[in-house]
């Protein structure tokens, strides 16, 4: 019989791959945009700025690139406060259209709008009393 002599495992070694230095191109510059914006996936971001999926993957791995995705992000019209009041006044113009089908929508984006109105905007009461007001009479005359 054949005894095995027992061998310590070895540990295991956690590596992390030490990236290279990060630098920007004109390429990675479009793709954070384009990233920023969110309509399209990684996909179409790769072939619109002409570079591999894989590429594109290894980018996103820098903390550089991120935080300049996130910076543009919050550039976007859309994603500050007053650009989508903007967009919830522009489907509040199609539900007008369709009151009678969708009164309670009607009415929640009306609500939702007054509570987003920024602080600093809301010392102009009589603004804001005309948008409660017209609130209001609208809840009245459907019942709500």
């Amino acid at each position: 019989m054949v005894v095995q002599k027992k061998t310590k495992k070895k540990k295991q070694k956690v590596s992390f791959r030490k990236l290279p230095k990060f630098n920007w191109t004109t390429q990675k510059k479009k793709a954070a945009l384009l990233m920023a914006e969110g309509i399209y996936n990684y996909g179409e971001i790769a072939r619109e700025v002409e570079v591999s999926d894989r590429s594109l993957r290894c980018w996103r791995e820098y903390p550089e690139f991120r935080n300049e995705v996130d910076r543009l992000t919050f550039l976007q019209e859309e994603a500050t406060r007053a650009g989508i009041v903007r967009k919830a006044i522009k489907a509040l113009k199609v539900k007008e259209r369709t009151i009678e089908d969708d009164r309670s929508t009607y009415l929640d984006y009306l609500e939702f709008i007054l509570k987003t109105i920024p602080p600093d905007v809301k010392e102009d009461e009589d603004k804001l009393k005309d948008l409660a007001d017209a609130i209001m009479n609208s809840a009245k005359a459907i019942g709500k």
